[in-house]
């Protein structure tokens, strides 16, 4: 597709649609690494000001006040139909049986939202999820118009290579998957590294004030975990890592919750509950944590544990807390090798003994703190590499390459809008 003219005759930039899944509002004020990951970049295109982006997105009067000073970007406000499927049930049937999900009802009413956008979206881009659910909008705008973002391991089908005429992967590894079941052409199925706020998550002093509050001592040795607690994290085989460790000075920080911002309880958060009771005061649960405060927990801590037992995509977690500077102790998993690459990160390997590696590992580092300390700062050095303005140049060069929109415009006399 060649550079479309403007109204005033110059090339207009590229008008992008993001549809994330319909679960938790853009910007992120409930969490969600997707929305959170959308945030950066539209963040980032307000100060850049070098896409017209569109992003979908469910109804959140905190989103829409947060939205509401953004020039570069319109969201697009589209509730969910009454009565219609929970998200996730459609995921797994998907993800488990390698068919196209029933068709989700807010999909249908994207689609009629984009009728009435003029111009309409130059690209669109599914971010994540049950991607066969944009087949509609694949039909609407043309599949060369239409990528798929795999925020996870995805299987190809017959219906996806229909419906997208290129990939976002977060990964070599997901890249590689994906192609194994796909006639993509691979100059189209790009790699796109997750980033984070570089600016926030840096080495810094932990805060004494909220380790004294959450009730640790200076001389107990903190494990932190990080994220959404469900079965696929892991999070019960470090506590029975833990439980096997006689040091009750190492101590567990738990911080998420089931489902990111919300308040609703789950079946494993009881067991986890009940687990950590066998452990007294070793075990502290925070519930959820909005993203601009994640520094100071992970600065207080002396170890960041990612215990993942699926095949992790990237590894949000991991790339904070090197950020932030401190050791990282993970499971051999999906790209997660290829993203903590240099920092010095100990990989453990998934399995029956997931439990005593971990409580191995746990026990070194907690004697070895020149240890812990080169690996904090090799970490700090390697998480560079993800800040997001790298990761919003390569969005837009992936952009202009895919569109074939040709080299992008000159910005106008005073920089970048």
């Amino acid at each position: 597709m060649p550079l479309l003219p403007s109204a005033a005759g110059r090339p207009h930039r590229p008008r992008i649609l993001l549809v994330p899944p319909p679960e938790l509002p853009v910007p992120a004020v409930q969490g969600g690494a997707v929305e959170t990951l959308l945030t950066h970049l539209i963040e980032e295109n307000e100060r850049q000001g070098r896409l017209d982006l569109l992003c979908a997105s469910v109804p959140d009067p905190d989103a829409a006040e947060r939205a509401r000073a953004l020039r570069h970007t319109k969201m697009l406000y589209v509730a969910r139909p009454k009565g219609a499927r929970r998200y996730w049930p459609l995921v797994f049937i998907e993800r488990c049986f390698g068919i196209a999900a029933p068709y989700d009802p807010w999909y249908q009413k994207v689609q009629l939202s984009l009728a009435l956008e003029l111009p309409p979206p130059d690209l669109i881009v599914a971010e994540g999820g049950t991607l066969t659910q944009c087949s509609a909008i694949s039909r609407m705008f043309g599949r060369q118009r239409c990528l798929a973002h795999l925020h996870g391991l995805t299987s190809c089908s017959h219906t996806m290579d229909q419906i997208y005429g290129g990939i976002l992967a977060l990964s070599e590894f997901i890249r590689d998957e994906y192609l194994k079941t796909s006639s993509l052409d691979r100059h189209h199925a790009y790699i796109l590294h997750n980033c984070i706020d570089t600016g926030r998550f840096t080495p810094g002093p932990a805060d004494e004030g909220l380790r004294a509050s959450l009730g640790f001592a200076p001389e107990d040795f903190v494990v932190l975990f990080c994220g959404r607690l469900e079965p696929d994290k892991g999070i019960h085989k470090l506590l029975e890592a833990l439980a096997a460790l006689e040091d009750s000075r190492c101590k567990l920080l738990i911080v998420g919750s089931p489902f990111f911002g919300r308040t609703q309880q789950s079946p494993f958060l009881h067991k986890l509950e009940q687990q950590a009771h066998a452990l007294g005061d070793r075990v502290r649960f925070t519930g959820y944590v909005p993203n601009d405060r994640l520094p100071d927990y992970y600065r207080l801590a002396d170890l960041v544990c990612v215990p993942t037992l699926v095949e992790e995509a990237a590894g949000l977690v991991a790339m904070e807390a090197m950020g932030c500077g401190r050791p990282v102790l993970a499971t051999r998993s999906g790209g997660m090798p290829e993203y903590l690459e240099g920092s010095q990160a100990v990989l453990v390997d998934r399995g029956p003994e997931l439990s005593a590696q971990l409580s191995w590992a746990i026990r070194m580092l907690r004697e070895h703190p020149d240890l812990c300390a080169q690996m904090g700062a090799a970490g700090a050095k390697a998480a560079q590499r993800f800040s997001v303005a790298r990761f919003y140049e390569e969005f837009v060069r992936i952009t202009y390459d895919f569109l074939d929109f040709g080299p992008e415009p000159e910005p106008p006399a005073g920089g970048r809008p």
